[in-house]
């Protein structure tokens, strides 16, 4: 039984909704409020760009006072340097003045974003293709990042009056509720404000969400976005297609490695699947879950109430198949069997992999491959961010990758105050408070898995077919596209990628 032929993705959800409901004891949490996040002004301040700012005299003094009335906050981490630090020589186009008489103007005067000038070279060409003009359509869009680059840049080259005049404004656009844009800019800005200051402003993300709030938003986003629900397909399939590969007289049990940040979400169709073979499922089927003890990784923590074992083992009875989960903190503890198929899905973990010392991916890799593995699914984000220690490139690679989330969720989420897009978007902008965030391509990818003693595998037609199938559930702006002869399933946003997924023998 292929995936495809499973039950279509409502139906599904509303299934695996069944076996979550009621199976942790749930205590709420207290509400905040974060109406003081973004301060707001009364229209008579005054900015004025400051193009002879000197780092060496009393920046620290000088930003601290200047930033008094915009935040409220102290800068307490910042240093001065010797060298002289790298400056924009004018103010980005939307920011600068009509003319030298016309040098300040009142914040109610300040950029609207319909008043933000298009800053993306997007020059008319006949050999350019739609694709093409449909990605720099979208950056065009993007006022926001004009606003947060710039003054992340201004941080690092410690100008003080040019990181108010930025501040002010974005805090003036900035909406934890509005389009993408608005909240793009409140999410940035409160990540600069936590890069400038030691506090920070209390936020709900999946560690301290209530666990039934917790179950509901998964379950939503699943429904809304195929952000992580295409990647749970992908690696399902491969599950299949690797047992499809056993002679049936050397039926093995099934044992799966768990890296990833599905929560229990992805084995219900799994599972489902397993139990509709002309074979049967197989005589046990073991997963084991690979937790992480930090809740630095996006999507990865959980809340300490919730638990979707028990459940899911009960699932698993109704379809007559023996499941047994265990949870570990660390790979390396995996025991193994000769008398089991292993496969392991590693999914938007290894990327977050000590910053530091980027060999620690590929002793992951080799590890994985010592455990003699049948098969390994790797999905994973698809995008550059390995700017370590250049916070201003950093933060805009962050940036980069934020944007196609808040804008993927405008369109799933109809809702516009919708609590699980909320605390969606509050775990996803994580990554903007992580200091040094290293995000790299398929490419780099294939290379630490050949290295690493890996074989790329096509993906069968299966696959390919019910991914397909699945995302046309979806907004139309997502699309799958196969790569390398079918070895990279790459996941696209309005023409941009997103992630990809990968087997490997």
């Amino acid at each position: 039984m292929s995936l495809e032929e499973t039950e279509p993705v409502n139906q599904t959800l509303d299934h695996v909704l069944g076996w979550l409901e009621d199976s942790m004891s749930l205590t709420p949490l207290p509400e905040f409020d974060d109406s003081d996040l973004l301060h707001e002004f009364d229209g008579s301040q005054t900015w004025e760009w400051d193009q002879t700012q000197d780092p060496e005299h009393g920046f620290i003094q000088s930003y601290s006072q200047d930033l008094s009335a915009c935040g409220g906050f102290e800068a307490t981490n910042l240093e001065l340097v010797s060298e002289a630090p790298f400056m924009y020589s004018d103010p980005p186009p939307q920011l600068q003045q009509p003319n030298d008489q016309s040098r300040k103007r009142s914040s109610n005067e300040l950029i609207q974003p319909q008043h933000v000038k298009r800053s993306a070279r997007s020059k008319k060409k006949s050999n350019k293709s739609s694709e093409k003009s449909s990605k720099d359509g979208n950056k065009e869009e993007r006022w926001a990042e004009q606003l947060l680059n710039p003054c992340a840049l201004a941080i690092t080259s410690r100008n003080s009056s040019r990181v108010q005049h930025y501040l002010c404004v974005l805090s003036e656009l900035a909406s934890s509720s509005g389009d993408a844009n608005r909240r793009l800019a409140a999410f940035g800005l409160r990540a600069l404000q936590h890069h400038l200051s030691s506090s920070s402003s209390p936020v709900v993300t999946f560690a301290s969400a209530e666990a039934k709030m917790f179950q509901k938003t998964l379950l939503k986003f699943y429904e809304v976005s195929p952000w992580f629900a295409l990647p749970n397909n992908m690696a399902n399939s491969a599950i299949l297609q690797i047992l499809a590969q056993d002679p049936i007289d050397k039926k093995k049990d099934l044992h799966i490695v768990d890296i990833g940040v599905s929560h229990g979400m992805q084995w219900p169709t799994l599972l489902e699947a397993l139990s509709g073979r002309p074979e049967g499922p197989p005589h046990r089927v073991r997963i084991t879950v690979v937790s992480e003890p930090s809740s630095d990784i996006p999507f990865s923590a959980v809340p300490p109430a919730y638990s979707y074992g028990t459940r899911l083992i009960g699932f698993a009875r109704s379809l007559n198949i023996n499941l047994h989960i265990s949870v570990l903190d660390k790979f390396q503890l995996i025991n193994t069997s000769p008398h089991e198929n292993l496969i392991v899905c590693v999914q938007f973990r290894l990327h977050q992999l000590n910053h530091s010392m980027l060999d620690e991916r590929g002793e992951a890799l080799i590890a994985l491959r010592s455990l003699g593995p049948k098969g390994v699914v790797l999905c994973e984000n698809n995008g550059e961010c390995t700017s370590i220690g250049d916070f201003a490139a950093g933060f805009s690679m962050k940036l980069e990758y934020l944007w196609k989330f808040l804008d993927s969720t405008s369109s799933g989420f109809k809702e516009e105050d919708s609590e699980e897009r909320k605390l969606m978007e509050e775990e996803a902008t994580k990554v903007l408070m992580t200091g040094e965030y290293v995000n790299e391509g398929k490419e780099k990818w294939f290379e630490r898995m050949i290295k690493a003693g890996f074989v790329a595998e096509e993906f069968g037609e299966d696959a390919i077919d019910g991914a397909k199938s699945l995302l046309r559930k979806y907004d139309n702006n997502w699309e799958i596209r196969m790569e390398d002869g079918g070895t990279f399933a790459g996941l696209m946003w309005k023409g941009e990628s997103v992630s990809f997924c990968s087997l490997w023998k």
